[in-house]
């Protein structure tokens, strides 16, 4: 019993994974749409032949089915109805028949049976229901005992049914010229539609291969052009997050190894007596330890401000007394540099809802990274300014160096983890590269938005907005 389960279960996963290709299912679609427009115009052209051929039934039919309604009704049956018939002379003035009367001519039961006919080899067999809807009705006391069916009698002979055959065959053959040639267009079509699906089913497979350099062509139009440039453009971020992912784990690794490095080696000198355990041998391990704690620190708050559980104190406070607290704090260091420290305020700017603690941080690392790259003599502005935007009031908070600026070539990355614009690494140059990517997770959690401007020899301008309180 299990096995048989087991054999059924396997059955109907490969019935759930058949499925027919688009490209297929498109041919398919077209066929019956051909089909059905192909048996509609079959039918629809029978219909218009019968009633053509309704339209031309002779006025002797209706005239005689009169006269021969009296003969049912005299004689009750129609028995010798043929000498009734071959009583009257052909082509005489007074006859309603005409010269063609005993040439063709169909006298029938309800039931379609012929009971007398001009050609007697036609006598028993039943008319057709083609021929039966032409004839002429012959009612007595409003029931038909029979009818009458006159030239042209299409169907009556098959020399007759000549007329009607041929174009019932015109119509099929019409219907088969249309159903190739929209068969045809069907194909084209169905193939330029599945080709780019094909293509991007390949280049989804390749991507989840781990391939993340496949792209689908953009050579198509409308929809499926939209559909391609929005699949390369998500391999292209896949591409580019899995790069920052690699860089990620080789930056760690490499801002780790340099501290461990120096304390491991200036604790195996002191264990080796090499080193004295003196404050100036026992000074570098202390500044290594709490370079690895900020660095580690550092990335616990990225880490936390990315994942969104971060917590924020936020409290209304004014814009100009941050960046005052700013200019106190940093302005020993900007002057050791020979740099000025300068403010720039507009009046009356509104409070913002922000936690003091979090944005002291992101302007301490703005102004850090702008001291640091502004030589002696230059200057560093600090401002803040109210700016509308669709979300309502903002207040845009700036600062703005005479550095050497940043190249049109790293500006897309400045904010991204470890980033550093002298690429030997050094830390004279920087520190762990992470305080841009702090800033801008930092903003972000605010509600606001972050962004530099910058151009080779002409500075940096670096600046965020916060919501103003309501």
């Amino acid at each position: 019993m299990t096995r048989q389960i087991h054999k059924s279960d396997i059955i109907k996963s490969k019935i759930k994974r058949f499925h027919l290709r688009f490209f297929w299912q498109l041919i398919i679609a077209f066929v019956l749409v051909i089909v059905l427009a192909w048996g509609g115009m079959l039918l629809a052209g029978r219909a218009a032949l019968n009633r053509m051929e309704r339209d031309r039934m002779p006025a002797t039919a209706l005239l005689w089915a009169d006269r021969l309604a009296d003969y049912y009704s005299e004689q009750g049956s129609w028995e010798q109805v043929e000498s009734m018939i071959a009583g009257y002379p052909c082509g005489s003035d007074w006859s309603p028949w005409g010269e063609d009367w005993q040439t063709d001519y169909a006298l029938t039961a309800p039931d379609g049976a012929i009971l007398s006919a001009s050609d007697d080899e036609q006598l028993g067999r039943e008319l057709s229901h083609w021929n039966l809807d032409r004839a002429a009705p012959v009612t007595v006391d409003g029931q038909v005992v029979g009818y009458l069916l006159l030239p042209p009698l299409d169907h009556f002979k098959p020399g007759r049914a000549l007329g009607i055959t041929s174009a019932l065959q015109g119509f099929l053959m019409t219907g088969l010229f249309i159903g190739l040639g929209s068969l045809t267009v069907g194909l084209v079509i169905s193939r330029g539609m599945s080709r780019p699906l094909i293509s991007l089913t390949d280049a989804a497979r390749a991507v989840a291969a781990g391939d993340l350099s496949a792209r689908v062509p953009v050579r198509y139009r409308g929809e499926v052009r939209e559909l391609a440039v929005a699949f390369n453009d998500m391999a292209q971020d896949l591409a580019r997050a899995d790069e920052l992912r690699r860089n990620l784990t080789a930056d760690v690794a490499h801002e780790l190894r340099t501290p461990l490095s120096v304390i491991r080696g200036k604790l195996e000198g002191v264990l080796d007596g090499v080193y004295p355990a003196t404050a100036e041998h026992l000074q570098p391990i202390l500044e290594e330890t709490e370079l690895l704690t900020r660095l580690v620190e550092d990335l616990r708050l990225l880490a936390l401000a990315e994942a969104g559980q971060l917590t924020l104190e936020k409290r209304p406070m004014n814009a100009g007394d941050l960046l005052r607290d700013a200019q106190v704090n940093f302005g020993p260091q900007a002057a050791d540099r020979g740099v000025t420290l300068a403010l720039a305020l507009s009046p009356e700017l509104p409070q913002v809802m922000a936690d003091w603690r979090r944005i002291s941080q992101v302007m301490g690392n703005l102004l850090t990274n702008a001291l640091r790259h502004t030589p002696a003599g230059g200057c560093v502005t600090m401002s803040a300014a109210v700016a509308s935007s669709l979300v309502g009031d903002m207040v845009k908070v700036t600062v703005a160096d005479t550095g050497a600026g940043i190249s049109p070539q790293d500006l897309p990355y400045i904010f991204e983890r470890f980033w550093r614009g002298e690429k030997s690494r050094s830390r004279a140059g920087g520190g762990t590269g992470l305080g841009l990517a702090i800033a801008k997770q930092l903003v972000e959690a605010h509600g606001g938005t972050i962004g530099a401007e910058s151009a080779p020899g002409k500075g940096a301008r670096f600046w965020f907005t916060l919501p103003a309180a309501k």
